[in-house]
Parts: C-alpha cells; sequence; structure tokens
C-alpha cells in the first residue's frame, strides 16, 4: 500500500514535467511540500515578486521607468546643478571683464562753512561768513592698459566656455549613469525572482528527499545535499535581495531625490537593445568623439585660457597709457560759482614685475602650464580612445555571449526534463535533478546578466562617442 502510495506522489511531484511553463508548473506542483520555510511559503501560488521584495526589505516601494529616471536625474542630480551653477558664475565673470572696457565715472562734491577770521595771504580777516561750495566730475579711461584688458577678457571667455562644456559633459555622464544603475536595479530584482524559484525547487526537492528516505528509498545522502542546496538558494536570495537595496539608494541618491526611496523598476524582464550602428568599427565612434566630446571641448578651451593668461603677463612690459577728463564747479553762496576743466594724457610704464625678473619667471611657470594642459589633452584623447575600444568590444562580445547564454538556458530546460523522466523512470537518481534544477538557475541568471552588460556596453559606447541623448536612450524603449 505504502508503495502505491509513494508511485502517486511521483506521479503527483512530475505529471507536468514538460509543460511549456515549466517553472510556474513546479511551483504550483510543491506548493504543499513547503509550507513551513522561511522564504518560500508565502509565495507559491503566485510569484509577486513586487509583493515578497516588498515584505522582505520591509519599505513602501514606487514604481518607475527608465524615461522617468532619466527626466528626474537631469532636473535634479545635484552634480548637474552644481556644474550649472558654476558656469553662470564664470560666465557672469567673463561679462565682468568687458565692463573693464568702460571709462570709470566719479562724482565728488562739498559744502564747507568758513566762520570767523581767516588769513588770505598776508591779510588777516575779521567776522568772515563764506559758504564754500565744490561739485567736481571725473572721467577716465585705461586704452585697455596696454592690451592687458584684452587678453584677460578671453582668457575669461574661455574659461566660460570651458565651464559651459563642463556642464554639458556632466549631464551626459549622469545620463549614462541613470541607465547604468537602472538596468542594475532591474538586474538585482530578476536575480530575486530567479533565486526565490530557486529556493522553491531547492526545498522542494529536500521534502522529496526526506520523504524518499523515510520510505527506504533514498539515501542520508540525498537529504544532506538537498539540505546543502536549500541553504546555498537561501544565501544567494538573501544577498540578491541585499544588493536590490543598495541599488536603490544607488540610484536614488544619483537621482537627487531622497536616497531612502525605495524604486521599484516597472519591468520583469529585460530585453536587448541596440543603441549604436554595430556595423561600424572603432575608428568611426573615435571620430565621432573627436567632434562631439564635450570634455574635449572643455580641454580645449583651457588650453585657450591658459595662452591668453600668458598673454596678459606679457603686458607687464608694456607702456600703459590713460586719459582723463576733469571737470569742477567751484564759488561760494554769496558769490558766482564758476567751472573749471583739466584734459590730461598720462602714461605710465614699469619694465615688468620685480625689475623683470617677476614676470620673466611667471611666464616660464605659465608655458610649463599650458605645456601640462597640452599633454593633459592628450592623455584624455587616448583615454577615450581606449573606452571606446573596451566599450566597442564589451558590447561585441557581450551580444555573443549573450546569444550563447540564451542556448544554455535552452539547454538546461531541456536537462531539467529528461532528469525528471529518468527520475520517474527508475533510471535516473535525485542528485540528476538537483543538478539540473541548480544549472537552469546559473542559466538564467548568466543570460540575464548577459543582457543587461550589453545594454550597459551598448549605452557606454554611445557615452563614449559623445553622441548620448536622452531620445536615442528610450527610443526602443518599452516598459
Amino acid at each position: 500500500m505504502k508503495i502505491i502510495r509513494l508511485i502517486l506522489i511521483f506521479i503527483f511531484l512530475f505529471k507536468s514535467a514538460f509543460a511549456d511553463e515549466l517553472f510556474d508548473a513546479e511551483i504550483n506542483l510543491v506548493k504543499n511540500a513547503c509550507k513551513n520555510n522561511d522564504f518560500s511559503s508565502k509565495y507559491l501560488d503566485n510569484l509577486d515578486i513586487e509583493k515578497f521584495i516588498k515584505d522582505e526589505i520591509e519599505n513602501e516601494y514606487v514604481f518607475i521607468s527608465l524615461d522617468e529616471c532619466l527626466d528626474i536625474a537631469l532636473k535634479n542630480n545635484f552634480n548637474i546643478q552644481i556644474s550649472n551653477h558654476d558656469y553662470k558664475y564664470y560666465n557672469y565673470d567673463y561679462q565682468n571683464a568687458l565692463t573693464k572696457f568702460l571709462p570709470i565715472f566719479s562724482v565728488n562734491s562739498y559744502i564747507t562753512d568758513y566762520h570767523g577770521q581767516i588769513l588770505i595771504g598776508d591779510v588777516l580777516s575779521d567776522n568772515l561768513h563764506e559758504t564754500a561750495i565744490s561739485v567736481s566730475f571725473e572721467a577716465r579711461h585705461l586704452l585697455t592698459e596696454g592690451g592687458k584688458q584684452i587678453f584677460e577678457a578671453r582668457a575669461k571667455k574661455y574659461f566660460a566656455k570651458s565651464r559651459k562644456h563642463n556642464y554639458n559633459y556632466t549631464k551626459s555622464q549622469v545620463m549614462y549613469l541613470t541607465v547604468k544603475y537602472y538596468y542594475e536595479l532591474l538586474l538585482a530584482k530578476i536575480n530575486i525572482e530567479i533565486y526565490l524559484r530557486n529556493l522553491i525547487e531547492r526545498n522542494a526537492q529536500l521534502t522529496l528527499a526526506t520523504n524518499l528516505k523515510t520510505v527506504g528509498f533514498g539515501s542520508q545522502f540525498d537529504v544532506i545535499r538537498s539540505k546543502t542546496e536549500s541553504a546555498q538558494a537561501q544565501i544567494n536570495l538573501i544577498k540578491s535581495l541585499n544588493e536590490f537595496r543598495l541599488a536603490q539608494s544607488q540610484l536614488a541618491n544619483l537621482l537627487g531625490i531622497k536616497v531612502d526611496t525605495a524604486l521599484m523598476p516597472f519591468e520583469r524582464t529585460v530585453e536587448p537593445f541596440n543603441l549604436v550602428d554595430n556595423t561600424q568599427n572603432v575608428n568611426y565612434f573615435f571620430e565621432l568623439a573627436l567632434k562631439n566630446r564635450e570634455d574635449l571641448k572643455n580641454y580645449k578651451n583651457l588650453i585657450k585660457y591658459n595662452r591668453q593668461i600668458k598673454n596678459v603677463y606679457y603686458t607687464e612690459f608694456i607702456p600703459k597709457p590713460y586719459i582723463t577728463f576733469h571737470e569742477e564747479m567751484q564759488g561760494t553762496i554769496d558769490h558766482q560759482i564758476k567751472p573749471n576743466y583739466q584734459l590730461g594724457a598720462y602714461i605710465d610704464w614699469m619694465p615688468g614685475e620685480n625689475m623683470a625678473l617677476g614676470t620673466v619667471a611667471k611666464l616660464k611657470a605659465q608655458r610649463q602650464k599650458i605645456k601640462q594642459s597640452i599633454l593633459e589633452f592628450q592623455n584624455k584623447l587616448r583615454s577615450i580612445q581606449e573606452d571606446i575600444i573596451n566599450a566597442y568590444s564589451t558590447s561585441y562580445f557581450n551580444k555573443k555571449q549573450m546569444e550563447t547564454a540564451k542556448k544554455r538556458v535552452d539547454y538546461a530546460l531541456e536537462s531539467i526534463q529528461l532528469a525528471m523522466f529518468r527520475f520517474n523512470n527508475g533510471q535516473g537518481i535525485l542528485l540528476d535533478v538537483i543538478e539540473a534544477q541548480s544549472e537552469m538557475t546559473l542559466a538564467r541568471v548568466e543570460y540575464v546578466n548577459a543582457i543587461i552588460r550589453y545594454n550597459i556596453s551598448q549605452t557606454e559606447l554611445l557615452y563614449n562617442a559623445g553622441t548620448i541623448d536622452k531620445e536615442k536612450l528610450v527610443q526602443n524603449y518599452k516598459p
């Protein structure tokens, strides 16, 4: 009678082994076998992964999509805001430099009351009472200070431009990181679903191994092996929950919202996206970078800025003419007030700072600064070329790895079906089923990881080429 009952249990457990939706069928088959397990018992009927995450992390989550993340990041990201204020500051500084080309105006006035004895020449005046009035107006023009104002204005113009390019580069960097962090969060979510299914399967196998040993058809080795597999499945699930929570805070911080916001991607699956023309070679993307990278434009303007500063130092050797115009109205209340005028042309000259030695030292130091900035630009070019090669190669091989990983999932599915069929017909052992299901878990994790890596590498290639923008990132995105 026990043998008949055991056969019925086998038939019940494995009757859906060849169903198209194998994972869901397995969960339905084992839902009565795992009622006392920490993670799996509440989610056997329907794998509501969002509810599971909420219960385990104990946090209210906010659903969000990739395009929404990009909008929020471009609006609220702190690095973007900082670089924007930085650009505005130096743009106003440039405008201030332009105002130095204007003449300098000043107005002075005084009223003086004279009362009593006052000595005028050699005559002592008695009981004098006069109120003297003076109103003066002065205008001065520095005539560019020997060209110094011209070069200073140019220097500040190039520096303001460099800050603008830095602002644009920061936006492109934030867009890339937003996509990267979003996909990492989605990956963590999918991994939780995979490892939760794996834990359910491992606990079901543990229950089955225990029952088989009880009726004499199993061994203690099978039970211990199943316990080990169950413990490892639980460890993997706990790690994936932690990775999900860390990814939540990382993305929230980048978006500029409350860091403790529990973000939840809309998707439960991920699809590969082609964001660049994969028929082009590395040189094509490098040429795009030379034309479009905002950080390269930043470096170019910094080189121009340093060259203008060098010209500023040269003006210390140049004579500095300037002109002034002075008009003053003088007189007293009791007598007539009359004007006087003064127009002057002046020139100052000092042969450099500290007998020219100070200026020469500053020029030598600035030449080194220019050489340094040129080398930094060249080094940046090399780094960009390396990044493009890495992103291009990673994207190419991730695509191949993704295709191979998909085949691995298909093979793992066939392996499970065959292992369960052999075990059901007495030709295989329980260990074969456990290993086949473990392989399926690894295959699914690798496949999802390959897709995520491919999407991120495509985004990185777009970013490295300097052509990243929101429209391209979401052109094929349908959450």
